[in-house]
């Protein structure tokens, strides 16, 4: 009788307490989005323009959303250390991640297998930065525009260094298709982010790079780095002294280095509306675009669909490069 009424007991206990759990899930659900701090992952290390532009929005959408945004610096392996831990978060809207031209347009078509899936794997928030790399050189080098580089390097041949964010990053593949349209033989020296190869550029110890204008901007500007050319179809507004590379006289390269937010598959509309909602209203803030513009560069958005728009017609460009030009 005892064993009878203790069984009894705990069925109304279990009953009881998944009661109590349905409700503390409903009631969680109901609560307005977010109302937990969010991380934002960023696929390079700190320190560099990618890293200012991610803090930059991160502060302003967590003052907008309430909540704290969370910087995640997960540097290394070309941003596939950070897409795949994106791809693998609980698509809730609590782990977004500050996406580039190269860890959703290129890597596809650069390395034969990926722990993600660019095409199927993220939901598109908006667009951030688009702006042209800028082909810079240590002062040390003797070469004051773009086919005196030329000159250096076909004089020298292999002995020119550049840096990049790692192998097959945008980076990289503007200075091997630049080497290939000057028919000179230029020496890919691979770094985990834009912040170190700054450093060993300004040191002297790695001798050109093409750049993020916002990595560089400060550098050239002060004379620590010289500036030859932009990979843009036109010049930059807030430097509007620097040529492009069809200017300069060099190779016509076009290359346009861009970030955006994404969220991983899955994540409900409604919040990936209410995030790039928000990114599109601050954008207009003249705070930010102060902010930016002393990085030499300026803020950008888009809707969702916008941004899944652009992020396909990215991957159908690169995908023409493909792995065989690196």
């Amino acid at each position: 009788m005892n064993g009878a009424r203790a069984l009894s007991n705990m069925y109304k206990y279990l009953f009881l307490l998944n009661i109590f759990c349905v409700w503390a899930a409903g009631s969680a659900a109901a609560q307005p989005y977010p109302n937990k701090p969010i991380r934002f992952i960023v696929p390079v290390p700190a320190g560099g323009g990618a890293d200012f532009v991610a803090r930059a929005y991160a502060s302003r959408l967590g003052e907008a959303l309430g909540q704290q945004v969370v910087v995640d610096n997960r540097g290394g392996a070309a941003g596939i250390i950070a897409m795949e831990a994106t791809a693998k978060a609980a698509p809730d809207g609590y782990t977004l991640i500050q996406t580039n031209i190269s860890t959703i347009s290129i890597n596809p078509y650069m390395y034969s297998k990926l722990p993600y899936d660019a095409e199927k794997g993220f939901a598109p928030v908006s667009i951030t930065t688009l702006n042209p790399l800028v082909l810079v050189v240590h002062p040390a080098v003797a070469a004051k525009s773009v086919p005196e580089l030329v000159t250096l390097a076909r004089a020298k041949p292999g002995t020119v260094t550049y840096g990049s964010l790692g192998s097959g990053s945008i980076q990289h593949l503007a200075g091997f298709m630049f080497g290939k349209a000057a028919g000179v033989n230029l020496i890919h020296v691979p770094y985990k982010g834009a912040a170190p190869v700054t450093v060993d550029l300004l040191a002297g110890q790695v001798q050109t790079a093409f750049s993020g204008i916002g990595t560089v901007v400060a550098h050239v500007r002060t004379g620590k780095l010289r500036g030859l050319a932009t990979t843009g179809p036109k010049r930059i507004d807030t430097y509007a002294d620097l040529p492009t590379m069809k200017e300069s006289g060099g190779p016509d390269i076009q290359m346009l280095l861009w970030n955006g937010v994404l969220a991983p598959a899955g994540t409900p509309a409604p919040i990936v509306k209410k995030l790039s909602d928000e990114i599109n209203r601050i954008v207009k803030t003249s705070d930010l675009a102060q902010a930016m513009a002393a990085q030499g560069t300026s803020p950008v958005s888009n809707t969702p669909e916008e941004f899944a728009a652009f992020i396909r017609a990215e991957q159908a460009k690169f995908k023409k490069i493909g792995r065989a030009h690196v």
